[in-house]
């Protein structure tokens, strides 16, 4: 069984390769990795560590993203998002009417009565979006944004492989080329999928193909004809991750014990900042966040009266005060 993508002629001069990871839709697809029985070796570690760091928001998630195979609503995974907050605004934003097809969509294809809260949500109602919206940062900050590096990784050796091998043995090549589980007869694309049997038409939109650390074993397409084409396919797991000892199980240490009454997220932020100031960017590097999902923790920081920010010129360097380090030292 398969999703087999049929390609025009303007569809093959529009294929073209994500340029960087969404950020979003990894955090997602990373939640399928918590339900399946055989995890593998690339993935076993991390859920075992994963495991160790659920937030109990994210139960709230589980009714959405089911596993290990299946759908998940679009409005989750927003095309084009390469950052965590730009993806989580688009979310929060989603238009009423979306909404409501993509749910009601979502229960066909699951074929299972869904919670009363789902209804509020598919009627656009703040408080739910809000709720899934925390979630999804609350699930990113605890098992997502320390490997991201690593994740990055993976991504940039995917796309290089594929731009390496459409230069040497031109589209064709590529296309055939993706893995395993994609098979390029021109002009089909054939996807396994173990569920489904569909043909897609692309009709002239083109494709956007987007390397994934957590897709799993099988690639995945977007079959909402409103939304831009992709088709998301696994990267290669060569090594086995294992988690940072910076970010392992919880114990007594400042951070562990400062994410309940911040959040993880802020309390790494926190905890960077104890050690020597930084910028935005500096700060991302050494925590493993997004920039923007520094500035939004940041802000909130400096609300607090734990941390300050000053600007000299161009530069904007965040600082620690004498409350914020009290603070961390209980």
């Amino acid at each position: 069984m398969a999703f087999r993508v049929h390609f025009t002629q303007d569809d093959l001069r529009r294929i073209s390769l994500a340029e960087e990871v969404n950020p979003l839709s990894e955090t997602i697809f990373s939640l399928r990795h918590l339900h399946g029985r055989h995890p593998g070796a690339s993935f076993g570690q991390w859920r075992r560590w994963a495991h160790s760091r659920i937030p109990r928001s994210v139960h709230l998630l589980r009714t959405l993203v089911p596993a290990p195979h299946g759908f998940c609503p679009d409005f989750l995974t927003p095309t084009g998002a390469t950052d965590l907050e730009v993806g989580l605004d688009e979310l929060l934003h989603t238009p009423k009417a979306f909404l409501r097809t993509d749910l009601a969509a979502f229960a066909r294809l699951t074929g299972k009565p869904l919670p009363a809260w789902v209804t509020s949500l598919a009627n656009g109602d703040p408080v739910a979006l809000k709720a899934v919206g925390g979630a999804v940062r609350d699930w990113h900050e605890a098992a997502v944004a320390p490997l991201w590096h690593h994740l990055h990784a993976r991504f940039e050796a995917a796309r290089s492989s594929a731009a390496r091998s459409l230069l040497s043995e031109g589209l064709d090549g590529m296309l055939s080329n993706l893995h395993p589980t994609i098979r390029w007869t021109p002009p089909v694309l054939e996807l396994a999928c173990p569920d489904h049997d569909w043909d897609i038409h692309l009709g002239g939109r083109g494709l956007c193909l987007i390397p994934s650390f957590f897709i799993g074993h099988e690639p995945a397409i977007n079959l909402d004809p409103a939304l831009p084409p992709v088709v998301i396919y696994p990267v290669t797991h060569d090594t086995v991750w294992i988690p940072s000892p910076a970010f392992g199980n919880a114990g007594n240490t400042p951070c562990n014990r400062l994410a309940a009454l911040l959040g993880l997220g802020r309390a790494t932020v926190l905890e960077a900042l104890s050690t020597a100031h930084g910028s935005t960017t500096e700060l991302a590097r050494r925590t493993g966040l997004s920039p923007a999902t520094v500035s939004h923790h940041t802000q909130v920081l400096r609300v607090a009266g734990l941390i300050t920010t000053h600007r000299t010129g161009a530069s904007v360097r965040h600082a620690i005060t004498s409350l914020g380090t009290r603070l961390m030292h209980g």
